[in-house]
């Protein structure tokens, strides 16, 4: 007896949380057009009239009507976004990327940064070869001054080394 009714009391708990969700929901009004601000990374619902700024502290975005002296400081140039995904703030990461850069650079300039990042990128990878065949070199010079020191070991000594010499250099200088 107890399990069906505890079954019904679940069912009845989970619909009234589903409405409250939606009302909360149909509560806030979005409009189909914003004013973009990225310099303030804040959104202006024209249709609504009330701001969308981001709070770091609390790590959400909150809606204003009005804005500090700070916040309406920071405003500059805005840009449009009609017809956006909602809540407008879902695709900020994006707006942020794409209106950022096209207000605080000109073409002339991403063109100049272009050609010396890549200039960088090629300055290091040549670099990287150099380097790379700097190693190469000392390798080569270390294995001579190596084959050198075997060659001049004659008789006791070489003996001596044979005899001595540490297990894996044995391994390596038996014939297979």
């Amino acid at each position: 007896m107890k399990s069906p009714l505890l079954i019904l009391l679940c069912f009845l708990l989970i619909f009234s949380c589903r409405q409250e969700d939606s009302s909360t929901q149909a509560s806030t009004k979005h409009g189909n057009t914003y004013d973009y601000y990225p310099k303030a990374n804040i959104y202006y619902d024209i249709e609504q009239k009330y701001y969308l700024v981001f709070d770091s502290l609390q790590d959400e975005w909150l809606q204003k009507s009005t804005l500090t002296t700070e916040e309406n400081a920071l405003l500059d140039k805005k840009f449009l976004i009609a017809n956006p995904s909602l809540p407008v703030y879902f695709d900020n990461d994006n707006h942020r990327l794409i209106y950022g850069t096209a207000l605080y650079s000109s073409s002339e300039e991403i063109n100049k940064n272009f050609i010396e990042d890549s200039l960088k990128i090629l300055n290091a990878k040549k670099n990287r070869i150099i380097q790379d065949s700097l190693k190469m070199q000392n390798a080569k010079k270390e294995n001579q001054k190596e084959e050198k020191e075997k060659k001049r070991k004659r008789g006791f000594k070489k003996f001596l080394d044979n005899i001595f010499r540490k297990k894996e250099d044995k391994s390596s200088s038996q014939p297979r």
